[in-house]
């Protein structure tokens, strides 16, 4: 009887024990949303983005227009019309959307990712929304030009380069997203 209480209760212990630790999510928590169709708008940046391993472009507002910038420099704009308007966008600073060029763990194919543009590490830390920059064209990296902070694209924006030490280096806020039939919706 008493060798059953102990292994009860170590049992017990163990299935309560990974609930305590800090647990990273795939996902951020924040609230995020964005619509875009037709995605063939954008011909230069969002749509290789989405189709095209490798691929990655930043996504901005105007006043009048959605700015999308690729990391080789290529700029498309789109104008905001009465449908952009009636779905807000909701983010921090901006969208990183593209295709890795090496697959996730646990994936079996190349589905487009999306990021916030703004560095975590700034935001949490120290209060501020800084965008992030895209690396040159042929990279795999988004930047903060403030931490020094580099983010690979294709390590799940975990930290790459300039982590500080004894400090909780925050990886990229990742945003649930979906491309089909030439629209693209990021709703987290």
């Amino acid at each position: 009887m008493r060798i059953i209480k102990h292994f009860l209760l170590s049992l017990i212990a163990l299935l309560l024990l990974p609930c305590c630790d800090d647990t990273e999510y795939e996902y951020a928590s924040l609230r995020a949303y964005f619509h875009f169709s037709p995605v063939t708008a954008a011909p230069k940046t969002l749509y290789p983005a989405l189709t095209s391993p490798g691929q990655w472009c930043s996504v901005s507002v105007s006043a009048t227009s959605f700015i999308f910038k690729a990391m080789d420099g290529q700029t498309d704009t789109y104008p905001i019309n009465a449908v952009d308007q009636y779905h807000s966008r909701i983010w921090v600073s901006g969208l990183l959307i593209g295709t890795p060029s090496v697959l996730p763990v646990g994936s079996t194919d190349f589905a487009p990712i999306c990021y916030d543009l703004v560095c975590p590490n700034c935001r949490e830390n120290d209060a501020v929304t800084r965008a992030l920059r895209l690396g040159e064209a042929g990279t795999d990296y988004a930047e903060c030009t403030r931490c020094q902070r580099r983010y690979g694209l294709n390590e799940q924006g975990m930290v790459t380069a300039g982590a500080v030490e004894h400090e909780r280096n925050i990886p990229l806020y990742r945003y649930r997203c979906s491309y089909a039939n030439n629209t693209f919706v990021v709703q987290n």
